[in-house]
């Protein structure tokens, strides 16, 4: 298993890494070759500074929230020696997730911060085409085609991260992204005020960002209450309430659609006679294990619930009988080698209820373990 972790964790490394490498060559290149008209003053140290801390701040909002360090990034184009943004950027979401690392938070954000820094050439690379000249409303069009130019430069790399390292499904991923764009164009034309104001206008966006962050802390405690509700203690899994929730509101959604819903049951072999092998401590990491190596190979939409000592259920919207045998599949590829499991399945007829869908998983389920007895 500790290799599997391994893959698990190198393969966004080795992405992020390429990405931040070839970021940082581009941004030094311009940097030393470039040219410009504009000097490094103490504002553009602080802004920079801004910058930081309003990165620090977004990873604490959630998502949606890139727009304030985009509130920051506008102004910068405005002030600071355009040739200088791209580098300075980099080292300053470098900065601000690595702090987040060294407190133990978001580990891999670091090169993921790095590496998609790259929204910042495009409209530094337009700028720079048309001269570094001061701000001015009469030149909109132009900063509107820049701000397009950046969102499509940090799109593109986030959709190819996501899906390729993450296999994150298309749709939830429209439904984020539309929403951390969206907050980036509505608060865009605030980053335009401060830069026509000029001067120190930018420091007055932080005590707006500071308000955000404290109820963004309330809310996390909120969102952590109501996870403790929904979850299993020991593996972190959905626990029983939220299985059964999930799956009346998942056949809801299928009567309505007229789509396939199905549901697997699944036992870990032999715990017992692990437990009283190794000790129940050593049972109990065993199955955090489980669950954590079956979570690699699990979409976003699948619900994984543990309902007993040994016993999980997992929901699959949309998933035929076909599909569900594949899940299963992948799941046994990725289980801790001194475990197994025994698993059934049921797909959703489209007339009967949850009780007789789940009695039929338990049937197969149980049909599996007598397999597994005789084996």
């Amino acid at each position: 298993m500790a290799d599997n972790d391994g893959v698990v964790l190198r393969r966004p490394l080795i992405g992020t890494a390429i990405l931040a490498a070839a970021f940082f060559g581009a941004a030094i290149l311009l940097a030393v070759f470039g040219s410009t008209t504009r000097h490094v003053t103490t504002y553009d140290v602080v802004a920079v500074v801004v910058f930081v801390v309003l990165t620090r701040f977004e990873y604490q909002v959630g998502v949606g929230s890139a727009a304030l360090s985009q509130v920051a990034f506008f102004p910068l184009l405005f002030a600071m020696p355009l040739k200088f943004i791209p580098l300075a950027v980099g080292i300053g979401s470098a900065a601000a997730t690595g702090v987040l690392k060294l407190r133990g938070q978001q580990p891999t954000l670091c090169p993921n911060a790095i590496g998609t820094a790259w929204f910042t050439l495009p409209p530094v690379l337009l700028l720079m085409a048309t001269g570094e000249h001061a701000f001015s409303w009469h030149s909109w069009p132009l900063y509107a085609a820049a701000v397009v130019l950046q969102s499509v430069a940090d799109v593109v790399p986030a959709v190819i991260y996501e899906r390729v390292m993450n296999a994150t499904p298309l749709r939830p991923l429209a439904g984020i992204l539309a929403t951390v764009y969206g907050f980036d164009f509505v608060l865009t034309p605030v980053g335009m005020l401060i830069a026509a104001e000029g001067g120190w206008a930018l420091l007055a966006v932080l005590p707006f960002t500071s308000v955000l962050y404290l109820l963004s802390r309330e809310r996390s405690k909120v969102v952590r209450l109501s996870e403790l509700t929904y979850s299993d203690e020991l593996t972190d899994a959905a626990n029983r309430r939220a299985f059964d929730e999930r799956l009346a509101v998942e056949h809801a959604r299928a009567v309505r659609a007229g789509g396939e819903l199905s549901v697997c049951m699944f036992d870990v072999d032999r715990l017992k006679a692990y437990n009283d092998t190794f000790g129940h401590p050593a049972g109990d990491d065993l199955l955090r294990r489980v669950v954590a190596a079956w979570s690699t190979v699990l979409r976003p939409e699948v619900l994984l619930a543990r309902i007993g000592g040994d016993e999980f259920a997992l929901i699959l919207p949309g998933a035929s009988c076909e599909a569900a045998e594949t899940v299963i599949a992948r799941m046994r590829d990725v289980t801790p080698a001194e475990t197994s499991f025994s698993a059934g399945a049921a797909c959703w007829d489209g007339r009967e209820t949850l009780a007789e869908v789940i009695e039929r998983a338990d049937a197969a389920l149980y049909a599996s373990k007598r397999q597994f007895a005789h084996a």
